[in-house]
C-alpha cells in the first residue's frame, strides 16, 4: 500500500471519529505552520486602594504643634510627621486664655524646651489623621495611619482565553498619572473568560487612593513560536487538533511508524452538500 493511500485512510478515519460528515462536504487546503513572535496582552481597568496599614502613636503626653503630611500624602521612612512638646510645656500652654497668650508663653519659654519630631518608621501613604494642630494627646493615642502598599482592584475588559497565574506583570499608564509597573498577586474567576484581578504596585505611585486607572496585563510572550491561525484548529472533547503531515518510518499492512512531524497541515473547508430533490 502506498504512503499516499495510508495518509488518506488515516485522515478519513480521524474525521469519521469526530463525526464531521453529516450534511457537509469537506475540502482540504494544505497550509504551513509558521514561526513568529507571539504575545498576549489583556486590557485591564480598576481602582487604586491602599492596604497593609500601621499606626503612629504619641510616644508621651503632650501637645501637637505641627502636622507635616496631608491626607493621602506619600511619606518616606524617617520623615518627620508630627511635632510635639512635652507634657510639662503642654500643661503650661493649657493655662493660656487665648491664642495670643499661648504665643506669648511659647515666646517667653523659647530655648528652654525642645520640640520632639515623631518620624515615619516605614514608607507609605497617609490614610488617616486623627489629631489636629494644637491638640493635647496622651501617650499611646493614635496620631496617623499609614499604608505600606497600594494595589489595583481590577478586571480584564476583553476576554482571556488562556489560563493565568500569579506573578504576571502589568503596566498602569496614563498621560496624567504616569507609568507604573504592577504585579498580579491574586485573581478570582468571574463569568467565563473574565477575572477579578488584584495587582500590587511595585513602588508606591503618585496616584490618589480611589483613582480610576487602566493599563495592560502581560499574559504571555514567545520570541519564537510555531503558530497556526486559531480558525484552523479542530476543537474536540475539550482538546485541540490539527491534521498535520508526518514522516512515516516502518510500514506494515496494519501499522505505520511515526518517525517525525513536518510543518505542513490540512485546513478543513466545509461546504454545504446540495440537497437532493424528492421524486
Amino acid at each position: 500500500m502506498s504512503k499516499k493511500k495510508i495518509k488518506i485512510i488515516l485522515i478519513c478515519s480521524f474525521l469519521f471519529s469526530l463525526n464531521l460528515f453529516s450534511q457537509e462536504v469537506l475540502k482540504f487546503e494544505e497550509k504551513k505552520i509558521t514561526d513568529k513572535k507571539i504575545f498576549i496582552n489583556s486590557p485591564i481597568s480598576g481602582v487604586t486602594q491602599a492596604y497593609d496599614e500601621y499606626n503612629v502613636t504619641a510616644p508621651f503626653d503632650g501637645q501637637v504643634t505641627a502636622i507635616m503630611p496631608a491626607l493621602f500624602d506619600i511619606v518616606n521612612s524617617s520623615d518627620a510627621a508630627i511635632r510635639m512638646v512635652s507634657g510639662e510645656v503642654s500643661a503650661l500652654l493649657k493655662t493660656a486664655k487665648d491664642e495670643n497668650e499661648r504665643k506669648e508663653i511659647l515666646k517667653r519659654w523659647k530655648g528652654m524646651f525642645n520640640y520632639s519630631d515623631i518620624k515615619i518608621p516605614e514608607k507609605g501613604i497617609v490614610t488617616k489623621i486623627y489629631v489636629k494642630k494644637d491638640a493635647f494627646v496622651n501617650k499611646g493615642e493614635l496620631l496617623l495611619t499609614v499604608a505600606r502598599k497600594m494595589r489595583v482592584i481590577a478586571k480584564n475588559t476583553e476576554k482571556i482565553y488562556v489560563e493565568i497565574e500569579k506573578g504576571l506583570n502589568g503596566i498602569i499608564e496614563d498621560s496624567k498619572l504616569g507609568k507604573y509597573k504592577i504585579t498580579l498577586k491574586d485573581f478570582i474567576p468571574q463569568e467565563k473568560y473574565f477575572y477579578r484581578l488584584l495587582f500590587d504596585f511595585d513602588e508606591i505611585p503618585e496616584i490618589k487612593i480611589g483613582e480610576q486607572v487602566s493599563g495592560i496585563m502581560m499574559i504571555a510572550e514567545r520570541k519564537s513560536a510555531r503558530v497556526v491561525p486559531s480558525e484552523d484548529v479542530i476543537n474536540y472533547d475539550g482538546k485541540k487538533y490539527i491534521l498535520i503531515e508526518f514522516e512515516p518510518g516502518i510500514i506494515t499492512e496494519t501499522d505505520t511508524e511515526i518517525a517525525g512531524f513536518k510543518l505542513n497541515y490540512l485546513k478543513m473547508n466545509k461546504t454545504s452538500e446540495p440537497q437532493q430533490k424528492e421524486k
